[in-house]
C-alpha cells in the first residue's frame, strides 16, 4: 500500500498536469506587459478624444464625483461608473500619470483572462486550462497588444465578457458562487457598455437556471450539496459579492433619482422608442447587416483584423462561413457534452451559441453607422466553444490514461518516460502562444511607445501663457469646428491637471460632466478651429496655428474685456 501511495506521489510530482503552468504563464505574460508600461511612465503622453474624456472621469472618480459610465454620442451615458473606479487607484497612486491608464487597462484585461483560466482549471483540470491558454494566446496574437492595453471602454469589455461566459458555464455545472460571479463581472460589463445588456441578461438567467437544476439533482442524489467546511465560506463570499453589486449600482440609481431626466430613464426611452430614435439618429440595421457585423467581429482568427476603414456591415464569404463554423462547433460541443454529461463543457458550448445569436439581435438594434468599436466585445465569443472541445478531448484522454498499459507497472513513476516527455512537450506547445503574447507586450505596442497627440501640449502652453498674462484660471474652451473636439478634450484634461478650471459649451455637456459645462459668468475663451499653417485668423499675438496633429488646429485666445462684459 505504501509503495502504491509513493508511486502516485511520484507520478503526481512528475506529471505536467500537476503543475499550474497555465496560470503561471498567463500571469507572467501580463506581468511582463505591466512592467513594460511602468518603464514608460517617465515619458510624456497626451490623451485626446474619447480617452481624454474618460481620463477626466477617472480623475473625478478619485474624488467620488462620478455616477455614470462612459458617454455616448446619443446624448446619454452608459449605465454605471465601474470602469472609472477600477482605474482610479492606479491613477491616483501614479499621481495621475497618463500612462498609468494603460497599466490599469492591461491589469483589468489580464485579471479577467487569468480568472477565466482559473475557473477552467477548477472545473476541468490543468490540461484543459492549458488548452484554454493556447486558444487565448492565438486569439490575442491575432488581435494585437493594443487590444488589451488600450485605455478605451470598447477595448475593456471582451475579456470581461469571456469571464462572464466561463462563470456561466461553471454555474451550469453546479457552482453557486459562479452565479454571484456572473452578477459581479456582468455588472461591470453592462455599466461599461449598455450594448452587452442582452447577452449578460440571458447568461445571468441561464446561470441561475443551470445552478438550480444542478442543485435539485444533487439534493435528490446525495441529500446535501456542500460539505461542512463550505457552510460558512459560501455564504460569506456570496454576501460579499452581493454587497459589491449593490455598491456598483448605487451611483447610477442616485443619479436617476436626482437627475432631470435621469440617465436610466434616457436609456429606457432611447431603446423603447425605436421609431423616434431612428428618425433622429438613423435607421436600425437588417438581419443581413447584423450577421455581417458579427462575422467580421468574431473572425480575427483566422481572418485577421479588419482595417479601420472597412465596412462592418459587409462580410466576405469566408468570414460568414467561419461564423457558421463557430456555431457548428458549439452545437458539436453541446451534443458531445450532453451525451457524456459533462456540464461545464456543455455550459461553455451553450454560451458561445447563445452569445452569437444574441450578438446578431443586439446589432440589429444599433442606430446609425456601425463602427468597429461597437463590436469589439464580440471578439472572444467563439472561445468558450473551442475550449469546450478541448475539455471534452482532454477528459477522454484522462479516462484512457487512467487504465495502465502493458509495461507501465514496472516504471518507477507509474508510466513510461517517453510519455512524460511527450506530455511536457505538449504542455509547452499549448502555452507557447501566451508566451509570445508576453514577448509582444514586452516589445511594446505602437500605443505605448507613442507620445499621444503632440498638439495638446502646444495648445496647453499657448492657453496657459495667455491666462497667466490675464491673471486668470477660468477659461471656456470653445469648439469652433465640430472636428476639433478631440483636441478640445485633450486641452480640457491637461488644463485641469495643471490646476486651471476649463469649461465647455453647454452643447457639449453630453460628453463632459456637468462640472465642465460653462455657466453664465464671463470667462476668457480659447477658440479651436481648423487652421492653415502660416495664416492664423484673429488679432496678432492672440492666435496661433499648430500642425503636429493630422489636421492643423488654430487656437485663438479671447481675454475677458476690462469692462467685464462678455467677449464679442
Amino acid at each position: 500500500m505504501g509503495g502504491a501511495a509513493a508511486s502516485r506521489q511520484r507520478r503526481s510530482w512528475w506529471s505536467p498536469s500537476a503543475w499550474p503552468i497555465s496560470v503561471v504563464v498567463t500571469s507572467v505574460a501580463f506581468g511582463v506587459g505591466l512592467v513594460k508600461v511602468v518603464t514608460t511612465f517617465g515619458s510624456p503622453y497626451y490623451h485626446y478624444g474619447d480617452q481624454a474624456v474618460l481620463a477626466s472621469r477617472v480623475g473625478d472618480a478619485m474624488r467620488f464625483h462620478v455616477e455614470l459610465g462612459p458617454y455616448s454620442r446619443f446624448g446619454w451615458s452608459h449605465p454605471g461608473p465601474a470602469l472609472f473606479y477600477l482605474q482610479a487607484p492606479v491613477y491616483s497612486l501614479s499621481d495621475t500619470n497618463p500612462r498609468s491608464l494603460f497599466f490599469g487597462s492591461l491589469l483589468i484585461n489580464g485579471l479577467c483572462l487569468v480568472a477565466a483560466v482559473l475557473v477552467v482549471r477548477r472545473f476541468a483540470g490543468e490540461w484543459s486550462a492549458r488548452w484554454t491558454v493556447g486558444v487565448l494566446g492565438v486569439v490575442l496574437l491575432a488581435l494585437g497588444a493594443n487590444a488589451i492595453e488600450t485605455f478605451w471602454n470598447p477595448y475593456l469589455e471582451a475579456s470581461a465578457v469571456l469571464l462572464v461566459m466561463v462563470l456561466t458555464a461553471a454555474a451550469i455545472a453546479g457552482s453557486g458562487l459562479s452565479v454571484i460571479g456572473v452578477a459581479v463581472v456582468g455588472s461591470y460589463v453592462v455599466q461599461t457598455d449598455v450594448g452587452t445588456t442582452p447577452l449578460v441578461g440571458v447568461l445571468a438567467v441561464g446561470a441561475v437556471i443551470g445552478y438550480l437544476v444542478q442543485l435539485l439533482v444533487r439534493r435528490g442524489r446525495h441529500g446535501r450539496v456542500d460539505g461542512p467546511a463550505r457552510r460558512w465560506a459560501a455564504p460569506l463570499v456570496s454576501g460579499l459579492g452581493v454587497a459589491v453589486v449593490a455598491v456598483a449600482w448605487l451611483p447610477p440609481l442616485l443619479q436617476q433619482v436626482r437627475g432631470h431626466p435621469g440617465n436610466l430613464s434616457a436609456l429606457y426611452d432611447f431603446f423603447t422608442n425605436p421609431t423616434t430614435t431612428a428618425a433622429k439618429y438613423g435607421p436600425t440595421h437588417t438581419l443581413k447587416a447584423a450577421w455581417a457585423v458579427v462575422a467580421n467581429a468574431t473572425t480575427a482568427v483566422p481572418g485577421g483584423n479588419l482595417s479601420a476603414t472597412a465596412s462592418m456591415t459587409t462580410a466576405t464569404a469566408g468570414r460568414q462561413q467561419m461564423l457558421v463554423a463557430w456555431a457548428g462547433l458549439a452545437v458539436v460541443g453541446l451534443v458531445w457534452a450532453g451525451w457524456r454529461r459533462r456540464w461545464f463543457a456543455f455550459g461553455l458550448s451553450l454560451t458561445t451559441l447563445v452569445g452569437l445569436a444574441v450578438a446578431v439581435i443586439a446589432v440589429e438594434r444599433i442606430v446609425g453607422p456601425i463602427g468597429d468599436y461597437l463590436a469589439f466585445w464580440m471578439e472572444l465569443l467563439p472561445v468558450p466553444a473551442v475550449v469546450a472541445l478541448g475539455v471534452l478531448a482532454v477528459e477522454g484522454r484522462q479516462h484512457r490514461a487512467a487504465a495502465p498499459g502493458p509495461g507501465d507497472e514496472g516504471s518507477p513513476t507509474g508510466t513510461r518516460w517517453w510519455r512524460l516527455v511527450l506530455a511536457w512537450a505538449m504542455a509547452a506547445i499549448l502555452v507557447l502562444p501566451v508566451g509570445l503574447v508576453g514577448w509582444q507586450l514586452e516589445r511594446g505596442s505602437a500605443l505605448v511607445d507613442s507620445p499621444g497627440n503632440l498638439e495638446i501640449p502646444q495648445l496647453t502652453g499657448f492657453t496657459v501663457a495667455h491666462l497667466r498674462q490675464a491673471s486668470g484660471t477660468h477659461v471656456l474652451v470653445v469648439i469652433g469646428n465640430a472636428d476639433r473636439w478631440p483636441e478640445a478634450t485633450g486641452l480640457v484634461l491637461q488644463l485641469s491637471q495643471d490646476g486651471y478650471h476649463p469649461t465647455v459649451q453647454p452643447a457639449w455637456g453630453f460628453m463632459f460632466t456637468a462640472r465642465y459645462v460653462a455657466g453664465s459668468a464671463t470667462q476668457a475663451q480659447v477658440v479651436l478651429t481648423d487652421g492653415v499653417p502660416g495664416a492664423p485668423p484673429g488679432a496678432s499675438g492672440l492666435s496661433q496655428t499648430f500642425s503636429r496633429g493630422d489636421v492643423p488646429t488654430t487656437a485663438t485666445f479671447v481675454p475677458v474685456p476690462a469692462s467685464g462684459s462678455p467677449p464679442g
